[in-house]
Order: C-alpha cells, then structure tokens, then sequence
C-alpha cells in the first residue's frame, strides 16, 4: 500500500503518489475527473513533470481514497526545502494550469459531444435514405398490372345492326378515354418523388360516372368494343391505392421487425389489405 512516510525526496513522495493512483485501479484521467483537477494535472504531478500544491495535493489524495494528513505531513518538509525560486509563484502558476488543464478537458467533452451528433445524425439520414429507397422498390414489386376486359353487349348479330338509340353492355363500364387518361397520370406520378402526389390524386380524383349504355352511332363496327369493365378498374385503382399507402408507411416507419434468428418479416402484401 503507498505510503508517503518513507518519502526523504521528491522523487521518493513522486513514487509514492505514482503508487497511489496505480492502486487505485483507475485511470489518471478518472482520479482527476474525481478530484475536480484535469487530466494533465494528475499525469503531470505522477510523471514528476510538476510539484503538487497543497490544496492540489489533498484532492488527489481524497480521490484515491486516503487520509490527507499523512501525505501532507511528509510533503510539507520537502516543499519547505525546495529552492524559492521554484516556491515564489508556483501556486499561482499551478492554478492556472490546472484552470487551462480543465479548461481543455471542457472543450474535449464538447467537440466529442459534437462530433457524435453529427455521426448519429449522418448515420440517420443514410437509414432514412434508404428506407426511401427499400419501399420504393416494394411499390415497383407489388404495384397492379392495368388489365382490364373489354366490355360487351347484350346484343349481337342481327339484333346488334337494327336501329336503336342506344346499345347495352352486359356490365358498368368506364369509358375508354377517361381510363387512359387516368392511367397515363399514374405512369407520371409513380417515382419515389412522384407517389405522395399519386396518394393525393387516387383520394380526390376519381374516374366519371361509370354507365351500362352507349349511344348507337358510336358503334362503328359491330365487333368494336370502346369502354372497360367497371369492376377491373375498380379493383385496379383499390390495389393501386393498397400499393401507395403501403409506400407511405414503409418510408416513415424508422423499425425493422425481424423474427427469431434475424431473418427479417416478411411485408404484408398490399393486396391482402383488401380484405376487410
């Protein structure tokens, strides 16, 4: 166990101090963060580099955890014999390096307070960047192929050829203009850029009124068909609107779950949120 009452020279009570902090189990940088002294000061004081000041003395000798008063008595007599010169201003001057010393461990914790943040903030833009990416790619997997039947009518022959007004189809249809339309705006707005106006568009811009009619004189040709089946397109722009919203989550959902073993769980799959 140190023990300063052996010390007949500074460089013995140096030891003798060296030997305290090593029995410790600490590191210097954690003695002085306890006593309230930097880091240099403590390494300093133990490499012999710098003669300890009293008040200085008994923090160091608290932080390790023994009575001050031995310590100072043996100290006492080596300090009186140390040459004035040495003696003049060295408390001064020892409070000041100690100020600087905690000074710069001050500025250390900020720049490695600093340098975390940004590490963490970077590190959260590249997740966020490719949790974009990841649900981009599942909407282009699961997005909805447009096909759709081409509606048919009731009649046909020679029935088909008489004058009548109107003609019926078998089943609601969307005129085919408006459907091409509608899908031309969705080969538009179906980038990564694009989707979050594609969510709003399927919201608020619905297809016209479907109809089961259409005028005789645009029937060109008996055989001809110009509208699409009501219901594809409607199961069409319902797993669509699943794809986009499905979008919309993955890119603000920041966790990951996995199973057992790390494998990650699989996504639901858009047309399953279709089931209610």
């Amino acid at each position: 166990m140190a023990d300063p009452d052996g010390a007949r020279t500074p460089e013995e009570f140096t030891q003798a101090l060296r030997q305290l902090v090593s029995e410790t189990g600490k590191s210097p940088e954690d003695i002085a963060k306890k006593a309230g002294l930097s880091g240099n000061t403590v390494r300093g004081i133990t490499a012999g580099k710098n003669w300890p000041q009293q008040r200085t003395l008994e923090q160091l000798v608290r932080a390790c955890g023994q009575d001050t008063r031995p310590w100072v008595n043996a100290w006492s007599p080596l300090n009186d014999a140390r040459p004035r010169t040495e003696r003049g201003n060295a408390k001064n001057v020892q409070e000041q390096i100690d100020a600087l010393g905690a000074e710069v461990d001050r500025l250390h914790g900020q720049v490695r307070s600093l340098q975390e943040s940004l590490e963490q903030g970077e590190m959260g833009e590249r997740r966020r960047e490719r949790r974009i990416a990841d649900a981009y790619f599942d909407f282009l997997a699961t997005m909805p192929t447009p096909e759709f039947r081409r509606a048919e009518l009731e009649t046909a022959g020679e029935e088909m050829r008489a004058p009548s007004p109107l003609l019926n189809y078998s089943e609601p249809a969307y005129g085919v203009t408006e459907v091409n339309f509608f899908l031309d705006k969705v080969k538009e707005l179906a980038t990564a850029e694009g989707l979050p106006q594609l969510a709003l568009y399927l919201a608020t811009s619905p297809l016209l009124r479907a109809f089961i009619t259409v005028p005789a004189y645009e029937m060109k040709d008996h055989d001809a068909v110009y509208d699409y089946v009501k219901s594809d397109v409607d199961a069409y722009i319902t797993k669509l609107r699943a794809c986009v919203h499905q979008y919309l989550r993955d890119c603000t959902d920041d966790q990951s779950s996995t199973q057992t073993g790390g494998g990650a769980v699989p996504r639901t799959s858009p047309a399953a949120g279709l089931r209610e």
